[in-house]
């Protein structure tokens, strides 16, 4: 009887390791400070407190001034999944056959080819989040908004084509637009996040001018800011200036629901082939899109 066992299904910590790589694997979630919900079952909500006016001259009396406003954001993670077939011809065709046990009836599939495939579709995976966390609408059939419609009710501003010669008057623009509160807090506490066209165009600009004050141990900035380029944005010449912690990304590492399985087709349908079966959730929201700069 064949001995044939390559199936494959991570469970436990592997199995919250690899959704985890491909949820926040993109640039935008890679971002220090980010914030990452990782355990969202169905839904859950982000309380927003804000407080003004609450300070007044003494008296004897207790007088509330009703200064304290909470509202709240929800996130409620939308279900994906990846389903890929792999014939075994072409496993055998660019895998090392020393990895392989000998024998059609007798081979398993090496550990680190298991891995592999697993880390390029995840690696995949986490591109086309970056895609869709800055540009899904519901209104195109998308299961959630991305940041770009979420922060057209934020600071708007109008940009233009980005070039060498203007990209740093843009970057002002958008700068000057940040409202006070913000610019109150810790410049690492901040984020500017451009295409990475936009960013070159940055560094073109400087070099120029002979400077390269701008990056510091490898990382641009603007006012002490962080620039991070990433590739999710619908557009090269957009920028999006905000609290690092105002960009919230929901996913659930518990649920049933999250699984990745390599599942061999010649015990079940016969078939020579490999199927890489993924599934996770996710949804993204801004706490305060008020407290956000978006040049588009």
């Amino acid at each position: 009887m064949p001995t044939i066992n390559v199936t494959s299904t991570y469970a436990g910590d592997a199995l919250k390791k690899y959704i985890l790589a491909a949820i926040i694997g993109g640039e935008t979630l890679q971002t220090n400070g980010i914030s990452v919900l990782t355990n969202v079952k169905y839904k859950r909500t982000i309380k927003k407190i804000a407080a003004v006016g609450v300070v007044q001259a003494g008296s004897c009396e207790f007088s509330p001034t009703s200064g304290v406003t909470i509202t709240e954001a929800v996130v409620e993670p939308c279900e994906y999944k990846v389903n890929e077939q792999i014939c075994f011809e072409d496993i055998y065709n660019t895998w090392d056959s020393a990895d392989m046990t000998a024998g059609l009836n007798a081979e398993n599939l090496p550990q680190s080819l298991v891995d592999g495939l697993t880390e390029a579709y995840t690696g995949q995976f986490s591109k086309e989040v970056e895609t869709m966390i800055w540009q899904n609408l519901v209104a195109s059939g998308d299961c959630f908004n991305g940041f770009e419609f979420i922060l057209k009710g934020g600071v708007t501003g109008a940009t233009s084509a980005v070039t060498v010669s203007n990209v740093v008057t843009l970057l002002n623009k958008a700068y000057a637009l940040v409202p006070a509160g913000v610019l109150k807090k810790a410049k690492s506490e901040l984020v500017i996040f451009v295409s990475h066209k936009l960013l070159s165009m940055y560094e073109m600009n400087l070099a120029t001018q002979g400077v390269n004050t701008s990056v510091l141990a490898g990382v641009p900035t603007l006012y002490g800011i962080e620039i991070k380029a990433i590739g999710g944005l619908s557009s090269d010449n957009m920028i999006v200036i905000g609290e690092r912690a105002n960009f919230y990304v929901a996913t659930d590492l518990e649920s049933d629901f999250n699984q990745i399985t390599l599942l061999d087709m010649r015990q079940t349908t016969g078939d020579e082939a490999i199927r890489f079966i993924m599934k996770a959730k996710l949804d993204v929201a801004i706490a305060y899109p008020n407290e956000v700069v978006f040049l588009k």
